[in-house]
């Protein structure tokens, strides 16, 4: 007993943070394994996409302390749902405590490929996946252009950057 007390005397700090280092892993390796698309948005993703949200919304003289708030905020909510399942498990309502957030993803299927809508797409060598990224990338430009736009650059003086270029 003397000998373990001792150990702990000398050791305590060093056990400390492996234990600390080891939950952060662990939480990683969770959040790593676990579905990114799911249509219920179970698991980790709405957490994940509030942080985005909220990272968008810095302003840009304080976007590195804004930044980890929002990061450490998005990893107490992590564990929020890490510890939701466990107590779901408890009270019977699921069958492992990980079951709410290492699943099945659920996504969008296409009902019937055969469909005049999709076959039109086929003739053309275009599926709707393709046009849906082609739309999501049109509107990240819409919101930069938009962003420069209430930085104070008109048009014109995209234009003049674009040309010296």
């Amino acid at each position: 007993m003397r000998k373990l007390l001792a150990f702990l005397k000398y050791y305590w700090f060093g056990l400390l943070m492996s234990f600390i280092l080891l939950a952060g892993f662990m939480l990683f390796l969770l959040i790593l394994v676990s579905p990114r698309y799911d249509i219920q948005k179970r698991g980790f993703i709405p957490c994940t996409e509030t942080l985005v949200q909220n990272l968008q919304t810095c302003p840009k003289d304080n976007k590195y302390s804004c930044g980890i708030k929002h990061v450490l905020a998005n990893s107490w909510c992590n564990i929020k749902v890490i510890g939701k399942g466990w107590q779901y498990w408890w009270q019977g309502k699921q069958a492992t405590p990980w079951a709410n957030y290492i699943f099945e993803p659920e996504t969008l299927k296409v009902a019937d490929e055969d469909d005049e809508f999709y076959a039109e797409y086929k003739e053309k060598g275009i599926t709707p996946e393709l046009d849906m990224q082609n739309l999501i990338k049109m509107s990240d430009e819409l919101d930069k252009h938009i962003a420069t736009i209430k930085e104070g650059k008109t048009t014109k003086e995209e234009k003049q950057d674009e040309q010296k270029k």
